[in-house]
């Protein structure tokens, strides 16, 4: 069985897409959501970017994202 993916992990991942994007943006944090509901499909969100002017590039990376760690402990 896997190691359950952690919100550092989601962290990492999301810093190095927006590097490899030329994005300057670098997350410092991700909400994770007490309560999981199954027609969530993340228990994360990142608020944080909220209001970047790219969102349409953030919300690509974040979708893929919430496909590769759609569970995650803090």
């Amino acid at each position: 069985m896997s190691e359950i993916p952690t919100a550092r992990d989601v962290i990492d991942h999301l810093n190095e897409r927006f590097a490899a994007r030329g994005l300057p943006y670098r997350l410092d944090e991700i909400h994770v959501l007490p309560y999981v509901n199954p027609m969530w499909l993340a228990n994360w969100s990142v608020p944080q970017l909220d209001d970047a002017p790219e969102r349409d590039t953030i919300e690509e990376e974040i979708a893929e994202a919430r496909w590769r760690f759609p569970q995650i402990l803090e």
